[in-house]
């Protein structure tokens, strides 16, 4: 059976989001910090930070020109999936629209507890975490996979 999926490749660092798909290379210089700079008042990842960190990433999501009607598979090499995955999906190498989202419900719900379960290495991983979710919204990614190198 033929995989009628697209794939999109993508690569979310601290200074810039890459994408790569159907040939395209595409490179946004505004990255997880600069999501995490602009949303955060006082450092707080507040529910406030969450709905702006989500209006943002619209934002940065609806100026690149990504097909939604084709559903697509994503997939990625980074350490901040790495930790996404072990933090809300721990065993899983890679996650469906519908475990991201009962996972991004979970996260709203005990916000507090994750935020104290990554703050002593920052909020990347929840940034990330929230870019993720937004990809799957705004783009038809129905799945997110692990790349081994």
């Amino acid at each position: 059976m033929t995989d009628l999926n697209g794939v999109l490749k993508f690569s979310l660092g601290v200074d810039q989001l890459l994408f790569e798909m159907d040939g395209q290379h595409i490179q946004l210089d505004q990255g997880l910090s600069f999501i995490q700079s602009n949303s955060m008042r006082h450092g707080l990842l507040d529910e406030l930070a969450i709905e702006s960190m989500i209006y943002l990433i619209e934002e940065l999501l609806e100026s690149v020109q990504m097909k939604y009607v084709q559903p697509k598979t994503a997939m990625t090499s980074d350490d901040l999936f790495k930790k996404v995955l072990a933090l809300f999906f721990p065993d899983q190498q890679q996650i469906d629209r519908v475990q991201l989202e009962s996972s991004f419900n979970t996260f709203v719900e005990r916000r507090e507890y994750y935020v104290s379960k990554v703050a002593d290495k920052g909020f990347s991983s929840l940034v990330y975490f929230i870019v993720l979710r937004e990809m799957m919204h705004h783009w038809n990614v129905v799945e997110m996979k692990l790349e081994q190198l």
